[in-house]
């Protein structure tokens, strides 16, 4: 008989450890969260009397003002620079110089002479001219007065004047002759390094010496054709030129080329560089900057620009929520981006801490600053996270 009731009783034991653990089974996830209750009364006395803050809930995230930018387009061409007048003077007749009146450097005006030729024998020419000259008309003045008293003929009398004529067709022939041996300066301007020397002969082939009129500069280059619409004459430009690195010059868009090249698809434009200084010089090579203005957009960081399925979108916080705004990408600027869609100057776009973003959900953030176009670092935020208050 004591073996049944040993039975008995190892079974009783076993149901009994087997109700034990089905309670604590039953019972493990309200004791958990005594356990988390007990914990989160202790740091947070709100928590304390079963209250749950919206911070919980919220995502933190830093955000930036959205900023307005122009959508300009840079453009930019080589070209060379040329003066406003330059020539390389010859002589108009064969001779030896016997005189360089300016040098190399020197500022001259019109008229100026420049050159001079030995011109004895063309004075000589003209003395023999005028003398001719005086005598023709001795000859005419007593021909008429010997008319007059019935001695001389009509016929000789006009015979007297055609030879007054000749002579002084001559005297005019030698006076210009002898101005042939003086070269003058055609306009103001600056002499270059002569090519001859005083003594040398020359010809009428013979290279004297450069003038330039360089009180501005001009500056040739080529624009694409789709550019066309948007320059006018008169439209500001700036250059940079090799010799001064660090320094821009300020022109202006003198002439746009009447046609536009078939081959190349580019018009013609020659712009203008004042060189009051007189640093410039003629054959200097210039990189040619001209602005086209466009039209304004809202500027965001780059960070803020968000892709996914071919779609670019921004999160734009509006009272306390964010929320997803499809934008198109129009211009890249240093760290910013030019984007066109629902997005307004001054509202708050979120740049960091959107990978846990979804549409409508509560954020916290720092005071913003505005996003600056131009800016080539990160966005600054300032003060500590605060939670926003709508």
């Amino acid at each position: 008989m004591a073996e049944p009731a040993s039975v008995r009783l190892q079974l009783l034991l076993f149901v009994l450890l087997a109700a034990v653990a089905g309670a604590l089974w039953i019972a493990r996830a309200q004791v958990g969260e005594a356990v988390a209750r007990f914990s989160g009364a202790s740091d947070n006395p709100q928590t304390s009397m079963g209250k749950r803050p919206d911070k919980a809930r919220s995502v933190p995230v830093i955000v930036v003002e959205v900023g307005q930018a122009m959508n300009n387009e840079l453009i930019a061409a080589v070209g060379t620079a040329r003066a406003r007048r330059s020539v390389m003077l010859h002589a108009q007749t064969d001779g030896i110089i016997v005189e360089l009146a300016p040098k190399a450097g020197d500022r001259v005006n019109k008229g100026d002479t420049i050159v001079q030729l030995d011109a004895a024998k063309a004075r000589l020419a003209v003395q023999i001219a005028t003398r001719r000259l005086q005598e023709a008309r001795r000859l005419f003045n007593r021909s008429e007065f010997l008319k007059n008293r019935s001695v001389n003929s009509s016929a000789k009398v006009e015979d007297a004047k055609t030879v007054e004529e000749r002579a002084e067709l001559e005297l005019l022939q030698a006076e210009e002759a002898q101005r042939d041996l003086s070269i003058q300066a055609p306009f103001d301007g600056i002499i270059g390094i002569p090519n001859v020397e005083v003594g040398e002969r020359v010809t009428t082939t013979t290279p004297l010496v450069s003038l330039d009129m360089r009180d501005e500069v001009l500056v040739e280059f080529e624009v694409a054709e789709k550019y066309l619409s948007r320059i006018s004459n008169g439209d500001p430009v700036s250059g940079r030129t090799p010799s001064y690195e660090d320094k821009k010059f300020a022109g202006r868009i003198e002439f746009i080329d009447s046609r536009v090249d078939p081959t190349s698809r580019t018009v013609k434009v020659r712009a203008v560089i004042p060189n009051r200084d007189d640093v410039l010089r003629p054959g200097m090579s210039f990189v040619v900057e001209v602005q086209l203005p466009g039209a304004e957009f809202a500027v965001v960081p780059e960070l803020s620009l968000q892709w996914r399925k071919g779609e670019s979108y921004v999160w734009i916080v509006r009272n306390g929520k964010a929320h997803k705004t499809p934008v198109r990408a129009v211009n890249r600027l240093n760290s910013t981006i030019l984007v066109d869609g629902d997005v307004q100057p001054g509202q708050l776009v979120v740049v960091e801490g959107v990978q846990r973003l979804r549409p409508g959900r509560p954020v916290l953030y720092s005071n913003p600053s505005a996003v600056e176009p131009d800016s080539a670092g990160g966005e600054q935020t300032s003060g500590p996270e605060q939670p926003h208050k709508g």
